[in-house]
């Protein structure tokens, strides 16, 4: 992963080039972009991933914003919004008070949004509240 510093404004911009594989969990701040491969969890409190045309999520997603381009199989939680481009595609539930998909975009799986979801966004999941892998479930799906 190669870490960038942006001299305007002193934050941090990570990028995970085309090529690259990472297995594991990611934690970041600021603002990183995945071009290659993804396996694992990716978190932020308030941090913006962008998943480019080439990139390849395979995670359990919990940011602040998150924009697809590209492919992510796995559960999404967005604090303040996600945006699914033209060209992203999205297998797995999402939880955010915006959501915002482009036409030509593929979406499956159940969303839950507005007020209700950003309160319950980053909450811990209870035991009833998970199903048997301990992801969490979506009342009314």
């Amino acid at each position: 992963m190669k870490l960038v510093k942006n001299e305007t404004n002193n934050s941090d911009f990570g990028w995970i080039g085309r090529g690259i594989e990472v297995s594991g969990d990611i934690r970041f701040n600021e603002r990183i972009q995945v071009d290659g491969k993804v396996t694992g969890k990716m978190t932020s409190e308030n941090g913006t991933l962008i998943i480019g045309e080439s990139g390849q999520l395979e995670a359990q997603v919990q940011v602040g914003i998150c924009v697809v381009h590209g492919t992510l199989y796995g559960d999404l939680m967005a604090r303040t919004r996600v945006e699914i481009r033209k060209t992203g595609r999205v297998n797995g539930d999402v939880i955010t008070p915006v959501l915002v998909v482009e036409e030509g975009a593929v979406f499956n799986g159940a969303i839950r949004m507005g007020k209700e979801a950003a309160s319950h966004l980053m909450s811990e999941v209870r035991p009833e509240e998970a199903d048997s892998d301990g992801k969490r479930k979506i009342r009314g799906a």
